[in-house]
């Protein structure tokens, strides 16, 4: 696993990857097909973070994204299709840009506590079961849980950004369950 701090490249997205979770993406601009290569080449793992427009062409990252790791890839030349598993969080320290691709110096969040789901998020389980199957949804903890849910909730980038800032899993889970109610689906 990665260490406290580290300089990664950045894939600045309109998407939030959560530990634990997993998101496919479809890579074709240069920077990002010679960042992903070099990830497969050096197994080594790169950040992805919501961004908001700066007005100069750039983006500009949110301070908490999550470290991925490529755990499947295929396409054709000139596109890549990937998979990434979502890893630790991280809170970035300083970035800039080397040449097109966004580079920042961040801190690795610790690993959330294992705390058991409550009894009154039965339909999340429920919801759980229906992502995951029977069998690998089986007693999930609540970071677990909370964080396959919110990769999976139909919510905002910014909604799930605020979920992923979270540090307490039972409020996670408690934040998803009320998106859900909002949305008509709990």
């Amino acid at each position: 696993m990665a260490t406290d701090t580290d300089t990664i490249p950045l894939f600045l997205l309109r998407s939030v990857l959560f530990p634990k979770a997993l998101l496919g993406l479809r890579v074709f601009e240069p920077r990002y097909l010679d960042m992903v290569s070099s990830s497969l080449r050096n197994d080594r793992g790169f950040g992805i973070c919501l961004t908001h427009p700066r007005g100069d062409g750039h983006a500009e990252p949110e301070r908490v994204g999550t470290l991925a790791r490529i755990v499947d890839w295929g396409g054709e030349p000139g596109v890549l299709e990937i998979q990434v598993e979502g890893q630790q969080r991280f809170t970035i320290q300083d970035w800039h840009y080397a040449g097109a691709l966004a580079m920042a110096s961040v801190h690795y969040w610790a690993e959330e506590p294992v705390v058991p789901m409550r009894r009154e998020d039965d339909l999340l389980r429920a919801i759980l079961k229906e992502l995951l199957g029977e069998a690998a949804a089986r007693d999930p903890d609540a970071s677990t849980a909370g964080m396959i849910l919110a990769q999976a909730l139909p919510a905002s980038p910014e909604e799930k950004q605020a979920l992923l800032v979270l540090q307490d899993p039972l409020e996670r889970l408690r934040r998803i369950h009320d998106l859900l109610n909002q949305r008509g689906g709990a």
